[in-house]
């Protein structure tokens, strides 16, 4: 009877039904699917004892690439053994940020928490492009109306000024495959920086190798979740003052310990 009853996690489509209680199932398994009646506190006792949770959901993207476990590897294995030869930084875009500006918020007070109107004002969006430095945790962003491979050329140019090659070498960049990476304009200015800028493609579908996704949870987090800002000047200046603030308070080495392949050393 528990591995029956562990089998029905749902109730049927034909039902109508697509998140259920232990009631609802309870009903429908009483309906035919087995001999007597079952009751909603014996469904609630199986789905505790086989670790069900029929009522969540996870959001995934499995990877396509056939090379997945090499490829995941190779990029841990740059986090535990960085290049010798320069610096090592994941990087990546943040785009579609968007420039909301609330129509009323009002601070908290005792008794009450902070109050914000539900309508908002959008004045479009923003893109971020942002690096992390692997060794240090320091970030290093620059924010753009778009993400085409123009701004890309930018944000190499950036990079390129602000870490010398005499004190940082080669810059080793970890980032998806996107086709910005090897768009005309990317290949141009690499030609013109030969030796400067290695990449190192992710996987398709697996950007949660690179750590610069952490920072931007972060960023979410701590920074733009509960904002309001009535331009994309404002919200750039934020971003930017944000960035500069966490190299200074928070700017870490994250621990990695990717558990799903073992790392060798």
């Amino acid at each position: 009877m528990l591995a029956t009853l562990a089998h029905y996690q749902q109730v049927p489509a034909h039902s109508g039904v697509t998140v259920c209680t232990s009631r609802d199932l309870a009903q429908e398994l009483s309906h035919g699917q087995l001999e007597g009646p079952i009751s909603a506190s014996t469904v609630q006792r199986i789905w505790q004892a086989t670790a069900l949770k029929p009522w969540q959901q996870a959001y995934g993207l499995a990877s396509p690439d056939p090379e997945l476990a090499a490829k995941s590897r190779e990029i841990c294995r740059l986090y535990l053994q960085p290049p010798q030869d320069g610096t090592l930084l994941c990087v990546d875009e943040k785009p579609g940020i968007q420039v909301v500006e609330r129509k009323l918020v009002a601070p908290p007070f005792p008794g009450q928490p902070a109050r914000r109107e539900f309508e908002y004002v959008r004045h479009g969006t923003l893109d971020l492009y942002a690096a992390l430095q692997v060794g240090t945790g320091h970030v290093f962003g620059r924010c753009y109306p778009r993400h085409r491979a123009v701004e890309l050329v930018d944000f190499l140019s950036y990079l390129d000024r602000t870490l010398p090659v005499c004190a940082y070498g080669v810059l080793h960049l970890v980032s998806d495959n996107l086709a910005t990476r090897t768009a005309p304009p990317t290949v141009e200015w690499m030609a013109q920086h030969p030796g400067r800028v290695v990449w190192h493609f992710l996987p398709k579908h697996a950007s949660w190798l690179n750590q610069i996704e952490i920072w931007f949870s972060t960023l979410q987090r701590k920074s733009l979740r509960q904002g309001s800002w009535q331009s994309y000047a404002e919200l750039r200046a934020h971003i930017l003052t944000f960035v500069r603030t966490y190299n200074r308070r928070w700017a870490h080495p994250y621990r990695w310990t990717y558990k799903g392949l073992p790392l060798p050393r």
